[in-house]
């Protein structure tokens, strides 16, 4: 009866499998564990990008982040060879060294352009965590002001706006802070001053320099939260309004290129037609066809990239 419960527990024991914490096979901690010794040297020279993580709000350690980037940029040159060397085989080029060139010149420049777009990638996230501060800021200020009015301190109205179930930038900001209070034990003035440090938005290093200023003087946050959300909404006015008067130039430009254009265009080019055949070097009916399938098209897509940069996502 022994051997038997022996060999069901040890089956027992098989099956169980260890379990991997997350992240630990993410494509960084692999390039962590094959290059951290090789490319040491690596670290000084890219210490901007280690401030640059923190404002991006990427979890990745510096370290880890630069032989992620190697170790990326080393598979993409690899690529690059594998390609050069299938083009080259299949290719009949002249002089027959560029058989030799063409793989090596499009393994490094694979790995050049990886290498620089995971270095510029960090810049791109925090202007885009700007971005969204910046049209979050007028409602949360309102919000914050609503909360301290309640009679919440500042440490509750961090927490209550943490536990917002959304993913709104000054959300994942303000549950930064209160886990830094919570979790590692700051006081409320530390935990600003390192939200200072990691914030990508100047408005929202203002607003914590602001709150710094106000707790320590003994000043009424209340009052604080009213005035920084009524010159927030202000701001959003102004902003609203110069977008409208931008909108009303591109519907001008949209009557002018899709709607005047086109229809002085083709009849021109219908009453050039019974004197002349062609308009230079082109049929006229060419001409017609370009105008309505080429140029429309290209100018309608123009305005559309325009109206999507000038309105707000929210």
């Amino acid at each position: 009866m022994a051997t038997k419960t022996d060999s069901k527990k040890k089956s027992k024991t098989k099956k169980i499998k260890p379990k991997l914490e997350p992240g630990e096979n993410s494509i960084h901690v692999r390039g962590y564990r094959l290059l951290h010794k090789r490319i040491d040297f690596m670290y000084p020279k890219f210490r901007k990008l280690e401030q640059k993580l923190l404002v991006a709000g990427i979890p990745v350690p510096y370290e880890v982040y630069v032989c992620g980037m190697t170790y990326v940029s080393l598979i993409a040159g690899i690529v690059g060879l594998v390609i050069g060397i299938v083009i080259a085989s299949l290719i009949n080029v002249n002089p027959e060294a560029f058989k030799y060139v063409l793989p090596i010149g499009l393994a490094f420049a694979a790995f050049q352009a990886t290498f620089g777009i995971m270095y510029i990638m960090p810049g791109f996230t925090a202007s885009g965590r700007t971005k969204k501060i910046t049209e979050e800021m007028p409602y949360f200020m309102g919000y914050m002001a609503t909360l301290s009015s309640s009679g919440l301190v500042l440490e509750g109205i961090f927490k209550e706006i943490s536990k917002e179930g959304t993913k709104e930038e000054i959300v994942r900001m303000c549950q930064t802070i209160s886990r830094d209070v919570d979790m590692f034990g700051m006081d409320i003035v530390t935990a600003l001053k390192r939200g200072i440090e990691v914030s990508p938005s100047e408005l929202w290093k203002e607003l914590l320099e602001g709150l710094v200023s106000t707790v320590q003087s003994g000043g009424n946050l209340s009052v604080y939260f009213t005035a920084t959300a009524q010159v927030q909404m202000q701001e959003k006015k102004l902003i609203l309004q110069k977008m409208t008067n931008n909108l009303g130039v591109v519907a001008e430009m949209y009557t002018i290129l899709l709607v005047v254009f086109p229809l002085m265009s083709i009849i021109m080019l219908a009453i050039m037609a019974l004197m002349t055949p062609s308009f230079m070097g082109f049929d006229t009916v060419t001409m017609m066809q370009l105008i309505t399938y080429l140029l429309v098209p290209i100018f309608g897509i123009m305005l559309l990239v325009m109206m999507d940069g000038m309105v707000p996502k929210r």
